[in-house]
């Protein structure tokens, strides 16, 4: 990491947050100014989780928001306070950020519903479809190295050069402000569904990247009496988890990994995150990529909702710790549904593997005319459907009389693909599971 950009991350202004009348009157403006410009998104009652769990649970659907996320908020109050302090002689009101995903669009939007320039800065390897979008919102792209890292360096070069405002994803508190108000929004919605419920009753999960949402939900929450503020950060970008356990802001545990929720793949959290988290965020739980991919599977066939996989992170972690939640009322928050369609159909198959769906295995039979139609005959008596057959004499690894078939599979559970296997091996197929089916 680059001096440059170690200090954006590490030498942000904050406020004195124990003056919580004067936080209180800065969440109050930037609701102002969110409500100016959105709609509040839906907080819908979840059947599904709430039977799973045993609690009542609803999902904060920021995925529904016109960019797709909840970044717009940040985006527009940290603009609307910028502006304001704009010196006209100067030039023209612009602003730049460095993103490779959902922040480039949050930028965008608002830049373009405040009528200022937005300047992006991408990786070269950004997918299209997230240049595309950013570009259709009106911003100018622009490629600029290989990783993030060197993005971030072309925009802040650009903002010196140009006296544009550089807009951290993050580690800002006019942003924390304004991802704050889907907190004052769940605050609102739940006293009309709930009126008899006291919000200190009310448990918060959200997902943690940086740690912007969770930073201003976690200032609402405390400010309103509300109930527990909870983070779920992917296993492997744990500097949130970690930094609040140690009491000390730390990068990541492993350095190299990667993860399908790349919009929280966060290396460093920020001094303000941190900071703010400190004083109001119970806990970060940490969820894996399978995990995940089933939550996301859950919210496509359950609620009918499509998110990323960033956006189920708060789903993943509450099914995973659903007893520290026992006897609350529980919001969680689908952050996000900017996924890719060929990335999505890839999750979704995988989720299909990892809840018990699908099934690939290897089985062995006799090289002899009729042998396939039995193990076929097998596989229909217990009611699984053949989706794919692969059948090999030339490269498996057994005896020249016998074949190795492979199968990919349709079942209704674990359950059902115990007693299929437990049926092949009593007929003499020895089958095998293939890993990372």
């Amino acid at each position: 990491m680059t001096p440059e950009l170690a200090r954006v991350l590490g030498e942000a202004a904050m406020p004195d947050l124990s003056e919580s009348e004067a936080i209180r009157k800065r969440v109050e403006e930037a609701t102002a100014i969110v409500r100016k410009y959105m709609r509040p998104s839906p907080l819908r009652y979840s059947e599904w989780l709430s039977e799973e769990l045993g609690l009542p649970v609803w999902l904060k659907l920021e995925c529904l928001n016109p960019n797709g996320s909840f970044k717009v908020r940040g985006a527009l109050v940290a603009i609307a306070n910028r502006l304001a302090r704009h010196d006209p002689s100067k030039g023209p009101f612009k602003v730049c950020a460095a993103s490779a995903g959902n922040h480039a669009q949050g930028v965008a939007l608002a830049a373009k519903l405040m009528g200022c320039e937005a300047h992006i800065f991408l990786p070269r390897r950004t997918p299209l479809v997230k240049r595309s979008a950013t570009e259709r919102l009106g911003a100018k792209v622009y490629l600029s190295g290989d990783v993030l890292e060197e993005a971030f360096e072309a925009a802040l070069k650009f903002s010196a050069e140009q006296n544009a405002e550089f807009l951290h994803a993050y580690n800002d508190f006019d942003v924390v402000l304004g991802q704050g108000t889907l907190a004052v929004e769940i605050l609102s919605q739940f006293a009309s569904e709930c009126p008899q419920v006291p919000v200190s009753q009310l448990d918060f999960v959200g997902c943690v990247g940086g740690g912007g949402l969770v930073s201003g939900a976690g200032l609402v929450f405390k400010l309103a009496g509300a109930g527990r503020v909870y983070g779920a950060q992917q296993e492997f970008f744990d500097s949130a988890a970690r930094s609040l356990h140690e009491k000390q802001r730390l990068p990541v545990t492993h350095g190299g990994k990667s993860t399908i929720a790349d919009g929280i793949a966060v290396r460093l959290i920020g001094n303000v995150n941190y900071e703010v988290m400190s004083r109001t965020v119970e806990r970060v739980m940490l969820v894996n990529d399978d995990e995940l991919t089933a939550a996301l599977l859950g919210l496509v066939e359950c609620e009918h909702v499509v998110a990323e996989a960033a956006g189920s992170a708060a789903i993943a972690a509450a099914r995973k710790n659903s007893r520290l939640f026992t006897g609350r009322h529980l919001v969680l928050t689908v952050s996000g549904g900017n996924i890719d369609p060929q990335l999505l159909s890839r999750v979704i198959t995988r989720g299909l593997g990892v809840t018990g769906r699908m099934l690939r295995l290897t089985a062995r039979i006799g090289d002899r005319p009729g042998q396939l139609k039995v193990l076929l005959e097998k596989i229909a008596s217990v009611d699984a459907n053949v989706l794919e057959v692969f059948h090999d004499r030339t490269y498996a690894q057994v005896s020249v009389g016998d074949v190795e078939v492979e199968l990919a599979l349709e079942t209704r559970g674990f359950e059902h693909q115990y007693e299929l296997l437990e049926v092949l091996e009593e007929a003499g197929f020895k089958p095998k599971i293939r890993q990372g089916a």
